[in-house]
């Protein structure tokens, strides 16, 4: 192992985030002071990296000033990477003489091990803690109010852009549940929808469960921290449960990746309607010959008649298809004069649900089952339950 790997180890003995904080760093070397900005890129309990406009020396001893909060404390120097550029510029790695969260996030990761006092090294220094409106993280503040087996949605101010990769931690009676997510539908100045991803299908699952459990029987007001997830890019693979096969279906999932084809009123608008029990859209029961026609998993073309199982205003249960095909993938549908595009949402593989596939049309405002519905007097309207768990503290 190399002295760069061994450092990097040493730093991330904790929950690290993405995070842009301006800060100062100032040399304690006698014989080398100087001062120079930065601005952190990511951080965590016992460190940072900072990109800075200087080079600094190995093993250095440097104040990290949060100029905005007004807070200090000292660090050594652990790792310097020259970045290049002109002017030039260096990642410095930083590793804090006294850990813990000088960073004044709110609610972050437990193992930071945050102390209700200010950290020491601010205590030192005669720094105040942190307040609402100098901490660095504190300008989001989240409230959980749906969350699923595949899926969440957290209202806030100041959601993250649609795509970024973010760590949740959720706090509730004294125990914490880490979730990795992406960001799939994101509504300025309201919230923000996350698709879990990254772990086993089960694990995940049953870590889910018990936090919706703990949030239900308690209904104590969780806390809540969401941090944009350092080195991750926005094609993280979908919980495996999530992405092939859910069974049943999971409203609130499909609704979130639905959601940047939905304006924000008809997303919330259908968002209300889950926390109610009810379908977005109500469903028929109804076998209709379609033609569909695509390309299959392996290329191959599709262009054959299925039956519906059941519709709705924007989708369909399909079943009799003659190839694979996996959700996210586009096919298109017809019967009489009408086409219409529709994406695949889940995939049916076990006990009544196998060789099913449920379709949602790419436009939110399709037309395509218009007809047949007007013409059904008295549909057979499927009340199931949603399998979405509604949590809503005020």
């Amino acid at each position: 192992m190399d002295f760069l790997e061994k450092t990097q180890l040493a730093i991330r003995r904790s929950t690290r985030l993405s995070l842009e904080v301006p800060v100062l760093l100032t040399s304690l070397d006698d014989v080398l002071p100087f001062s120079v900005p930065g601005n952190t890129t990511l951080v965590n309990a016992h460190g940072c990296g900072v990109v800075a406009g200087h080079e600094f020396a190995q093993d250095m001893k440097v104040q990290i000033e949060i100029v905005s909060a007004k807070r200090r404390t000292t660090a050594r120097v652990a790792v310097v990477v020259p970045l290049g550029g002109d002017p030039e510029t260096w990642l410095v790695g930083l590793e804090l003489d006294v850990p813990g969260n000088f960073w004044g996030i709110e609610y972050a990761p437990s193992d930071w091990k945050i102390e209700e006092s200010p950290t020491p090294g601010a205590e030192q220094q005669g720094a105040q803690e942190p307040s609402a409106a100098s901490a660095p993280a504190r300008s989001r503040h989240w409230r959980l109010t749906d969350i699923s087996a595949g899926a969440c949605y957290l209202e806030t101010a100041a959601p993250f852009p649609a795509e970024t990769p973010v760590l949740l931690s959720i706090r509730v009676l004294k125990t914490e549940c880490l979730l990795d997510g992406v960001v799939r539908v994101s509504h300025a100045q309201t919230g923000m929808g996350v698709e879990f991803t990254g772990a086993p299908k089960h694990d995940q699952r049953a870590k889910v469960e018990d936090l919706v459990n703990r949030l239900l029987s308690s209904r104590e007001v969780p806390r809540i921290f969401a941090g944009r997830k350092e080195g991750q890019h926005a094609t993280l693979k979908p919980l495996a449960y999530a992405a092939q096969n859910v069974d049943p279906p999971d409203p609130l999932l499909n609704l979130v990746r639905e959601g940047k084809s939905l304006t924000t009123e008809q997303f919330l608008s259908d968002l209300r309607a889950q926390r109610l029990g009810k379908r977005r859209d109500p469903r028929i029961q109804m076998a209709l010959p379609v033609l569909l026609t695509g390309v299959d998993v392996t290329g191959r073309p599709l262009d054959q008649r299925v039956m519906t199982v059941n519709i709705s205003r924007r989708g369909a249960l399909l079943e009799g298809i003659h190839g694979m095909l996996a959700p996210g993938d586009k096919i298109s549908l017809a019967h009489g004069h009408k086409r219409e595009q529709f994406r695949v949402a889940w995939i049916g593989r076990e006990d009544s649900t196998a060789g099913q596939v449920g379709v949602a049309a790419v436009d939110p405002n399709a037309s395509f089952w218009d007809d047949v519905r007007e013409a059904t007097p008295q549909p057979a309207i499927e009340h199931a339950q949603a399998r979405t768990r509604w949590v809503d503290f005020h």
